[in-house]
């Protein structure tokens, strides 16, 4: 029988380069088909997508790549992944990025980035929603593991395809100092897997396939099941969207099966249901089959690249 993850991911891959064959090294068409590429995987798997609106954050910089009183976007794409075999639920916000460069190679690579982003989703400071977004103060804070917050870089390999180079937001570094908002950022260490805490977390992975293989093997983002207790704000604040949107969709006849399953899992205290957006553009919900892998060895690294 062929792995779910690995058939997941070469369908990505496929879909992807696809429809971005012919793209200029712009970041927008670039986002919008890793978008499309999740969400047209929908035919073959079990994916949701829903639309967010207000997203953006105050937060307290450090007055060098971050203002003292700094204001963003929080991300462009927020994913979900779970498994009702394990009950596990992963979260990150992700922000796409593209490289007007092709590289043989992604591994060691300085990438162009907005470093107050950057700044909040590795240090991952308290946040204050803007307009009618309304996330809990430690949405970022009090995450579990730091892949809560992750960059999606996008840049062309050798033969011509657009590859996708994901590193979680807190394993990259500027390479050199800078004294504006703009400037590079640089993983440090490899494209690997590690174990945090009994969770595996890919810090990095080196193309679209390693992306998407480690995304359906709930390797990307931070756990916010039930059996982590400091998850539960997070919990019923991603539930009371949650709500808001299955009764969007049942109004205009929308399948939100995903969304509800989810919502069981997720199993928040409060019940309430709101519209204050889910911090992001696009919220895409994977269900993934992946069984944990009983031969992984959760005590030593992976290396993926």
């Amino acid at each position: 029988m062929a792995d779910p993850a690995t058939e997941f991911a070469s369908n990505f891959d496929s879909i992807f380069r696809s429809l971005t064959h012919g793209l200029p090294h712009k970041e927008i068409p670039l986002f919008q088909a890793m978008h499309s590429a999740l969400a047209n995987l929908s035919g073959k798997f079990h994916i949701e997508e829903y639309h967010g609106t207000s997203h953006q954050v105050t937060f307290t910089g450090n007055g060098t790549y971050a203002r003292t009183h700094a204001r963003c976007e929080l991300s462009d794409l927020m994913i979900v992944t779970y498994s009702p075999i394990s009950r596990h639920v992963r979260l990150t916000f992700l922000q796409a990025k593209s490289e007007r460069a092709t590289l043989p190679s992604a591994c060691g690579r300085a990438f162009s980035a907005n470093l107050e982003q950057w700044f909040l989703l590795s240090t991952r400071p308290h946040i204050i929603g803007a307009g009618t977004f309304n996330p809990p103060s430690d949405l970022l804070s009090n995450a579990f593991l730091p892949s809560v917050g992750s960059f999606a870089f996008f840049f062309k390999n050798l033969i011509g395809d657009f590859q996708t180079y994901y590193a979680a937001a807190s394993y990259m570094v500027p390479p050199a100092s800078y004294s504006q908002r703009y400037g590079k950022l640089q993983a440090i260490g490899p494209c690997i897997v590690v174990n945090k805490a009994g969770h595996a977390e890919c810090l990095a992975a080196c193309g679209n396939s390693s992306f998407a293989k480690s995304l359906y093997n709930l390797e990307i983002g931070t756990p916010i099941h039930s059996t982590i207790p400091q998850s539960l704000p997070t919990r019923n604040w991603l539930s009371a969207n949650l709500r808001f949107q299955i009764l969007k969709a049942e109004q205009g006849e929308r399948p939100s099966s995903l969304a509800q399953e989810l919502l069981d899992l997720l199993e928040p205290e409060d019940k309430k249901s709101s519209s204050s957006s889910f911090g992001a553009t696009k919220l895409i919900i994977i269900k993934s089959s992946a069984e944990p892998n009983p031969s992984f060895n959760r005590d030593a690294p992976k290396q993926v690249c």
